[in-house]
């Protein structure tokens, strides 16, 4: 079994580009083009062309003849709940919302919360050890 690691990511330079092409390609659900994932990205093709070799390398896509796909595990129903049910728990929200200070924000406590989630589920790397 692995050992696993959580620390603050350090490299935040193509982060957003390459989950746009992620998203893009996890969206269509179908291998698809360059092009067409720069569409639903809305970035050029430039970009999808020069970062997409790394959501390969690092096996986020995979390419079938030369067309690109999301793996399947991203569309999975089954590891939505998986993570609803262990890693976003109620103990999670409790001890965020404890931490957090509302008194300046506009937004509603509940979007603080999902967007604190959502921020520090990107913030972290994680690294398995074997």
């Amino acid at each position: 079994m692995s050992e696993i690691n959580v620390r603050l990511k350090h490299n935040f330079e193509d982060s957003d580009k390459l989950f746009r092409i992620l998203f893009a390609a996890i969206k269509l659900g179908v291998p698809s083009s360059k092009r067409k994932i720069a569409d639903v990205a809305d970035i050029s093709s430039q970009l999808v062309d020069y970062h997409i070799d790394k959501l390969v390398d690092n096996g986020q896509l995979i390419k079938i003849d030369s067309k690109y796909q999301a793996q399947s595990i991203f569309s999975d129903k089954k590891i939505y709940k998986f993570l609803k049910d262990t890693v976003i728990t109620q103990l999670l929200i409790e001890k965020l919302a404890a931490g957090i200070d509302f008194s300046q924000s506009k937004s509603h406590e509940n979007e603080v919360l999902e967007e604190s989630i959502l921020t520090l589920l990107r913030l972290f790397t994680i690294e398995l050890k074997e």
